[in-house]
């Protein structure tokens, strides 16, 4: 669809609406002149529960998936409804973080069994799965088993990996401010979903179609 939305704009079906996610896709859609969220749309977006994407997986329509704590099973769902509609997948739609997983891969490349990786993870006092859903991708990005996990008050997201080496250390941190950086990368998401061809797309994609 082009850029200034002079023919469509993109219909969003939201599961997990009441949520805070929810609320916050909702707000941010308001704004946004390409896209308006409706009970039957021509893209989901899913922040919900394990059952919630279940629900949103029955729809048949091109999903935006964000729910963390999903099961093999779940996943594997959302594999199989690729091979019918567009499907995108990810545990973090924060689009600086997943800059942040390029940079990691990258580090953990060039520098191989010379460095020690530490992660750590922080999250407000109600997430529910421990370690997140982005520490868990970090960890299977760099081969790294334990994650130090801290729940204190209202934070929103607070990701780091240190690459120890020798004499000197390299980090990345990631920090969301707001949960506005998950709900544009949601958005930003479906608006690529709409009239892609069948597939399992990740935020990468988006980049690389940029």
């Amino acid at each position: 669809m082009p850029e200034n939305c002079s023919t469509k704009k993109v219909r969003i079906s939201l599961v997990g609406k009441e949520g805070k996610m929810g609320q916050m896709v909702c707000s941010l859609a308001e704004k946004d002149p390409c896209v308006e969220v409706i009970e039957d749309g021509d893209v989901v977006i899913d922040f919900s529960s394990p059952e919630g994407t279940k629900k949103a997986i029955a729809l048949g329509k091109p999903l935006v998936c964000g729910t963390t704590g999903l099961s093999e099973e779940i996943i594997q769902q959302l594999h199989t409804l690729s091979e019918k509609v567009p499907v995108l997948y990810s545990p973090n739609f924060s689009l600086g973080m997943d800059l942040c997983f390029q940079m990691m891969e990258f580090l953990n490349k060039k520098l191989g069994s010379a460095a020690k990786i530490a992660i750590e993870e922080t999250h407000h006092t109600q997430k529910v799965d421990s370690p997140s859903g982005t520490a868990k991708r970090m960890a299977e990005l760099l081969g790294v088993e334990n994650v130090t996990v801290r729940r204190e008050n209202d934070v929103v997201g607070i990701h780091q990996v240190d690459f120890l080496l020798s004499s000197e250390k390299i980090s990345l941190r990631h920090v969301a401010l707001s949960r506005a950086a998950f709900a544009e990368g949601a958005i930003s998401a479906a608006k690529f979903l709409y009239n892609k061809p069948p597939k399992f797309y990740s935020l990468r994609d988006i980049f690389v179609c940029k």
